[in-house]
C-alpha cells in the first residue's frame, strides 16, 4: 500500500471510532427525572389541639400553607397578599375591612382548602398589606372541620382547675364568630374569645349600653392604642364597671373601649378620686337610663382568662369550656 493512502485511512478509521463511540453514548437512557412529591395532610382527625398560639397548616393550590387561628375572624379566610400571587388567584369581586374611621380594601375569589379530607371550595380573601406576621393568613374557628378544636393557654393545667361549660353561639351566619352569650338589662352580649389581644376590647356603643346597664367610667390616664388585622391602630381608654359581668365564675369588669370607632362614648363617664362606685363596701343604686344602641360584641382578651390552661369549641356538644384555676383577686 502506498505510504499516502495510508496516511489517509488513518485518520478516516480514528474519526468512524469516536464517531461510533459518540453515538453508543447518545443511544444509552437518561437517567429517570427525580419523582415530584405532593405535600400531605395527616388525616382529619375529630379534634385538633393547638398551642397557645394556635396555628393550623393546610393545603391550598397544592401548598403547605399556615394559618393563624383567631377567635376575632369572621366572614373568610383572610390571606397574606404575597401567597395570594404565589397561588396566581384572580380577584372576582372586591371585599372591604372598616375598623371605624379605618378602612382596607380588599380583593376575594374562589380556590380550594384540604384540611386532610380532601379539598373543599373556599373563599379567599386578601389586601395589599399582611394580615398575619406569624403565617400566611388567619382562619376562625368556625372554618375548621373539626368537632373540637382545643387552644392550649398555658402548657400544664392550673391549680384547683375546674371545668366551666357555655352554650356555644355565633354572632350571625355560618361565617360568623363563635362564642357565648351574657345578659346585660335586657339585651344579649356576645362574648368572643380573641387570645392573641390582652385586653377587653368593646366599641364605643358597646361602652355606652355596658356603663348604662353596669355603672361604669373612664379610669384617668387610661389612653391607649388597639392594634386591629392590617396594623390598624385605633385609639382606646380603660373603662371599669361597678357592677361586674359574671361569665360564670369569672368576673369581667375592666374593658378597653375603641373611643373613636362607631359612636361617641358619651355616656361612660369619669371614675373620680375615691369614686363610691368602686368601693366594695359600698352599695349603688344606678339612676341611669338604659339608653344608647350597641353592637352587642365583646371581645375577651387573654388576660381575662391568664388563670385558665384550655379554651375548647365543642361544635358536636354545643359548647364552649374553659378549663380554669381560681380566679386572682
Amino acid at each position: 500500500m502506498r505510504p499516502r493512502l495510508v496516511s489517509l485511512i488513518r485518520p478516516l478509521a480514528l474519526a468512524a471510532a469516536l464517531g461510533g463511540a459518540l453515538c453508543a453514548q447518545a443511544a444509552e437512557p437518561a437517567p429517570p427525572a427525580a419523582p415530584v412529591v405532593q405535600p400531605t395532610l395527616p388525616p382529619l382527625a375529630d379534634e385538633i389541639v393547638l398551642d397557645s398560639d394556635p396555628i393550623v397548616t393546610v393545603l391550598i393550590g397544592g401548598r403547605l400553607v399556615r394559618l393563624e387561628v383567631s377567635g376575632d375572624a369572621f366572614g373568610p379566610p383572610v390571606i397574606n397578599p404575597g401567597l395570594a400571587e404565589e397561588l396566581m388567584l384572580v380577584p372576582e369581586y372586591r371585599r372591604g375591612w372598616r375598623f371605624g374611621s379605618a378602612s382596607v380594601d380588599g380583593r376575594a375569589a374562589q380556590s380550594f382548602i384540604d384540611f386532610g379530607a380532601g379539598p373543599v371550595p373556599v373563599t379567599l380573601t386578601w389586601a395589599d398589606r399582611d394580615v398575619s406576621m406569624r403565617a400566611d393568613g388567619i382562619i376562625g374557628p368556625h372554618h375548621l372541620p373539626h368537632q373540637r378544636v382545643t387552644i392550649r393557654l398555658s402548657p400544664d393545667p392550673a391549680e384547683g382547675e375546674t371545668v366551666q361549660q357555655f352554650p356555644l353561639k355565633r354572632s350571625g351566619g355560618s361565617n360568623a364568630r363563635l362564642g357565648t352569650e351574657v345578659t346585660v338589662g335586657k339585651q344579649r352580649l356576645m362574648l368572643v374569645f380573641v387570645t392573641e389581644r390582652s385586653e377587653n376590647l368593646i366599641t364605643a356603643p358597646t361602652a355606652n349600653f355596658i356603663a348604662t346597664h353596669q355603672d361604669g367610667g373612664f379610669e384617668p390616664g387610661s389612653d391607649g392604642v388597639a392594634v386591629m388585622n392590617f396594623g390598624v391602630e385605633r385609639p382606646t381608654r380603660m373603662m371599669r364597671i361597678s357592677a361586674p359581668i359574671m361569665l360564670g365564675d369569672i368576673v369581667i369588669d375592666r374593658f378597653a373601649v375603641r373611643v373613636e370607632d362607631y359612636g361617641d362614648p358619651r355616656r361612660v363617664g369619669e371614675i373620680g378620686e375615691n369614686d363610691p362606685r368602686f368601693d366594695r363596701q359600698q352599695i349603688i343604686v344606678s339612676r341611669r337610663k338604659g339608653r344608647g344602641k350597641p353592637d352587642l360584641l365583646t371581645r375577651i382578651g387573654r388576660d381575662q382568662i391568664a388563670h385558665c390552661s384550655a379554651l375548647t369549641y365543642d361544635r358536636a356538644a354545643g359548647i364552649i369550656e374553659l378549663r380554669c384555676g381560681v380566679a386572682p383577686d
